[in-house]
C-alpha cells in the first residue's frame, strides 16, 4: 500500500501512478505547484550516522550548483559521492528535490522509468514516457539528484539533455564514476579526504582511537571514505595499530558483516567499476597494477605492449586512474591491489614484472655507458623511484643481477634527497653478494664510494673508487673513466690528500677530452679549479672555472651549475671584484632555492659580499642565520670557507657599534632558511658601494696623510683591521692607490 501525496488516502500504487491515488489528485497537485502554493518537497536518502568533513568541497559545490543547471560529482569507488551529493542537496533552498536512483538498474529502458517514478510522471495514451516526463517537469522548479550513473551513462545523458533543453526550471546533480558528457555539464572530481579522514575514522569507530594509528590507516587508504569507514568498524575487533600493518590485505579485511553488496565491501565497490570496462580496458587496468609509483605514457605502453592513449583516457574518465599535477597517472592503492589480483588471476604477473624491470634498468643504463647524466635522465630516475623500490623488493628474484642496478638507482635518488643510510646499506649488501663480472658492478662500486665518503669512511671510499676505475680500465669502458676518476678525486679529497686529488682530476679531464665529453670535462675542471683556489692558485682556478661555467649553464643540471657559479663567486671575492662575486653568489642561490642545505653557501657568499661592501649588519644577519642552520643540520663548512666567514665576522664586529652588532646577531638567529634566501636575493649586492661610518672615518684619516698604524692608534682598532678597511674601500670604489683614495675623499 502507498499514501497519496495529494489527499493522503491509502492506495495500491500502479507503475504509472506511483504517487497519487487518481488522475484527479495528480492534477490537483499539479495546479497547486503551478500556482506557487505548494510546499517544497525534499526526498533524499536518510542516514543513521552524521556527515563528517568535506567542508571545502561543499563550499565549492554550492556556488557551482546555483550557477549551472548540470553538475556531476565524479570519483572512484567508495569516494563518498552519493553522501556528499545528498548533503549538498539538503542545503538547496526553495527548490523541490527528487532522487533518481540508478544503481539497481540493469537495462537501458529502465532509465526513463526511474526518472518518471521519482517525479510522479505517468504515461499518457499515445505519448511516450519521456514525453510525459518532459510535460510533467516543464513548469516545475526541481533539482534531480541522479545517483550512480556510471553503468548507464549514454542513456542517462539522453534523458538529462532532453530535460535541460525542454524544462527551464530543472537542475540536475549527478554522481558517477565518469562524466555524463551532457550539454552544459560541469564536472567536479572528488578525491580522498585529508585531515577529515581521521575525524571520520574516530566518528565511525565510536571510541577514542590512537591518533597516530588512525592517521597511518587513513593515509594508507588514500583517505577513501568507504575504506576508512569499514576500517573504523573493524577497529572494534582489531586494534588500530595492528590493523595498519594488515592493510596489504585490505580487500579481504574491509567488508561490512561479510556482505558483498556494492558499497558494503571494498572489493565489491572496485569490482563494480572493473566490470563496466571493455576487455581491452580491463587488460590495461590490470597490467598497470605493478606500478605503485605512478606512470607516464612511455611505461604504460611498455607494460601493455602497445598504444594506450585511448585506453588510458577511458580509465581516467572512469576514475580508475587519477592524474597528478605533474602529468603522471596513478591508481589509488585499494584499486591497484584489486587490479593486481586480476593480473595474477590471468597469469600475467611474471610477464609484466619482467617488462617493468627491463624498462627501469634501461633508465639506469646511462650510468653504465656515459660520463654524466643529463637533467632529463636524472628527472626520470626521481620519477620512477617508488616503482624501482617496488621492483627491487617485489619483482626481482634475489639472484637476479639487475637488483644491483635497481639498488644503485635508489641510492642515486636518495643522495639528492638528503637521506641515504638505508639505501646505502642495501646497495653494499647486494654488492657483496654479486659476482665480480656483473654488468652493473662498476656503477655500484662508484656509488658505494660516494656513500663511504658521505659517511666519512675515507679509506673505503678510495678502495671502492679504485676498484671501479681498475675494472673499467680492464674492460675497456673508456667512456665512463672521466666520471670515475672524478669520483676517485672526491674520495682522496675526503682524506685531504691534495696531490692525489689533483692528479685524479687531471686524469679525469684527460679522459673526458679524449672522448669528447664536454659537460663531464667542465664538471671536473670546476672541481679542479676549486682545489687550486683553496691552495691559493687564483689565476689557474679562474681559467678553469670560467671556461667550465658557460658549458655547464648550457647543458648541466641546476645543482651542478650552482656549484660552479659559487666557485666563480669565490674567485671574484679573492680578486676583490665584489660586483661579480655578488652576481655569482646570487645566481647560485637562485638555482638552489628549492634545496635548503645547498643554498647555505651561496647565501653565505652574499653575506661576505655585504660585509666587504660596508653593509655590515646585513652581512652579519646572513652569516649568523646560515651558521645556525649549519649547526642544526650538522653541515660543517669547508675549512677555507670557514676562515673567510670568520674574518668577515671579525671585520663586522670591529666596524659596528656593540649595539648594532648584537642587533644583527639577534636578527640573524631569528631567520629561517627561506627568510635568509629572500633577504640575500632581494638586496642588490652588485649596486653602488655603501661605506660604513667606520670605513668613512678610516678614509678621512688616510686623506689627512696618516699611516695605517697611526689610523689604528687613533681609532683604537688593530693595524690588520685598518688594512682590511683600506683594501675593501679601494676595491668597492675601484681605486688602485692610497693617493686615489685620498683624492676621492677630498672630492666628496
Amino acid at each position: 500500500m502507498g499514501t497519496c501525496t495529494s489527499c493522503g488516502t491509502d492506495f495500491a500504487p500502479l507503475p504509472s501512478r506511483a504517487r497519487y491515488c487518481s488522475n484527479a489528485c495528480r492534477q490537483r497537485a499539479y495546479r497547486r505547484r503551478s500556482s506557487g502554493t505548494s510546499t517544497v518537497v525534499t526526498e533524499l536518502p536518510a542516514y543513521d550516522d552524521v556527515f563528517v568533513g568535506r567542508a571545502r568541497e561543499l563550499a565549492e559545490l554550492l556556488p557551482l550548483l546555483r550557477k549551472h543547471r548540470m553538475l556531476t560529482v565524479v570519483g572512484s569507488a567508495g569516494m563518498g559521492k552519493t553522501r556528499l551529493a545528498v548533503e549538498l542537496a539538503r542545503r538547496v533552498r526553495r527548490t523541490e528535490v527528487r532522487t533518481v536512483e540508478l544503481g539497481g538498474l540493469s537495462r537501458a529502458d529502465q532509465v526513463v522509468q526511474a526518472f518518471a517514478e521519482a517525479v510522479g510522471a505517468y504515461r499518457h495514451t499515445g505519448f511516450s514516457l519521456l514525453a510525459a516526463l518532459l510535460a510533467e517537469l516543464s513548469h516545475r522548479r526541481v533539482l534531480l539528484l541522479v545517483d550512480n550513473c556510471e553503468h548507464l551513462v549514454e542513456e542517462c545523458c539522453e534523458v538529462v539533455d532532453a530535460l535541460l533543453s525542454r524544462c527551464p526550471n530543472v537542475h540536475v546533480l549527478a554522481t558517477s564514476r565518469e562524466a555524463l558528457r551532457a550539454v552544459g555539464e560541469v564536472v567536479y572530481p572528488l578525491h580522498g579526504m585529508d585531515s577529515d579522514a581521521v575525524r571520520l575514522f574516530a566518528e565511525r569507530a565510536g571510541a577514542a582511537a590512537d591518533h597516530a594509528s588512525a592517521a597511518a590507516i587513513c593515509a594508507r587508504l588514500d583517505g577513501v571514505p568507504l575504506a576508512v569507514e569499514l576500517a573504523a568498524k573493524l577497529s572494534a575487533t582489531v586494534p588500530p595499530a595492528e590493523l595498519a600493518d594488515r592493510l596489504d590485505h585490505r580487500l579481504d579485511l574491509l567488508s561490512d558483516a561479510g556482505e558483498q553488496a556494492r558499497h558494503r565491501s571494498l572489493r565489491a565497490a572496485v569490482a563494480w567499476s572493473h566490470d563496466l570496462l571493455t576487455t581491452r580496458e580491463q587488460e590495461l587496468f590490470r597490467r598497470l597494477s605493478l606500478l605503485p609509483g605512478g606512470f607516464g605514457l612511455e611505461i604504460a605502453e611498455v607494460v601493455h605492449g602497445g598504444p594506450v592513449i585511448g585506453l588510458l583516457g577511458a580509465l581516467h574518465a572512469k576514475s580508475l586512474v587519477v592524474r597528478g599535477d605533474d602529468g603522471r597517472f596513478r591508481m589509488l592503492e585499494s584499486i591497484r591491489l584489486y587490479a593486481e589480483e586480476r593480473l595474477v588471476e590471468h597469469g600475467e604477473r611474471e610477464v609484466i614484472a619482467e617488462r617493468i624491470v627491463a624498462w627501469l634498468c634501461e633508465k639506469g643504463e646511462p650510468g653504465v655507458s656515459s660520463s654524466i647524466l643529463t637533467p632529463e635522465q636524472v628527472k626520470a630516475q626521481h620519477e620512477e623511484y617508488d616503482n624501482a623500490t617496488y621492483a627491487f623488493h617485489r619483482l626481482v628474484a634475489p639472484q637476479d643481477d639487475r637488483r644491483l642496478m635497481l639498488a644503485t638507482m635508489l641510492l642515486r635518488v636518495c643522495f639528492d634527497r638528503g637521506y641515504f643510510a638505508e639505501a646505502g646499506a642495501v646497495l653494499v649488501q647486494v654488492l657483496d653478494r654479486t659476482p665480480a663480472d656483473t654488468r652493473y658492478r662498476i656503477l655500484a662500486l662508484e656509488y658505494a664510494s660516494l656513500l663511504a665518503r658521505h659517511e666519512e669512511r675515507h679509506d673505503e671510499a678510495v678502495a671502492y673508487a679504485l676498484e671501479a676505475v681498475e675494472t673499467a680500465e680492464a674492460g675497456g669502458q673508456d667512456l665512463i673513466l672521466c666520471r670515475l676518476f672524478r669520483t676517485l678525486a672526491g674520495a682522496y679529497d675526503g682524506m685531504d690528500d691534495v696531490p692525489n686529488t689533483v692528479r685524479a682530476l687531471r686524469r679525469s679531464i684527460e679522459h673526458g677530452v679524449r672522448n669528447g665529453n664536454d659537460v663531464s670535462v667542465a664538471v671536473s675542471s670546476q672541481n679542479l679549479g676549486w682545489g687550486l683556489l683553496v691552495q691559493g692558485e687564483v689565476d689557474a682556478a679562474a681559467e678553469l672555472v670560467e671556461a667550465a661555467l658557460p658549458v655547464l649553464r648550457a647543458h648541466a643540471r641546476h645543482d651542478v651549475v650552482a656549484i660552479a657559479a659559487h666557485s666563480s663567486g669565490c674567485i671574484a671575492l679573492e680578486r676583490g671584484d665584489l660586483t661579480t662575486a655578488g652576481a655569482r653568489f646570487a645566481e647560485s642561490a637562485r638555482m638552489t632555492a628549492d634545496a635548503p642545505r645547498a643554498v647555505l653557501e651561496p647565501v653565505e657568499g652574499c653575506g661576505l659580499v655585504a660585509v666587504l661592501s660596508g653593509r655590515h649588519e646585513l652581512g652579519v644577519r646572513l652569516l649568523v642565520a646560515c651558521h645556525q642552520m649549519r649547526t642544526t643540520w650538522v653541515i660543517p663548512p669547508d675549512p677555507w670557507w670557514r676562515r673567510k666567514m670568520t674574518a668577515a665576522m671579525d671585520l663586522a664586529r670591529e666596524s659596528l657599534t656593540r649595539a648594532a652588532f648584537h642587533r644583527a646577531l639577534t636578527a640573524g638567529r631569528a631567520m629561517d632558511v627561506r627568510h635568509a634566501l629572500e633577504t640575500a636575493l632581494d638586496t642588490g649586492f652588485a649596486g653602488d658601494p655603501v661605506l660604513s661610518d667606520r670605513q668613512r672615518m678610516v678614509v678621512e684619516l688616510v686623506a689627512q696623510g696618516l699611516t695605517n698604524a697611526q689610523v689604528a692608534a687613533k681609532l683604537g682598532i688593530s693595524h690588520r683591521t685598518v688594512e682590511s678597511h683600506v683594501h675593501n674601500v679601494k676595491t668597492a670604489l675601484d681605486l688602485s692607490s692610497r693617493a686615489q683614495l685620498a683624492a676621492w675623499a677630498r672630492s666628496g
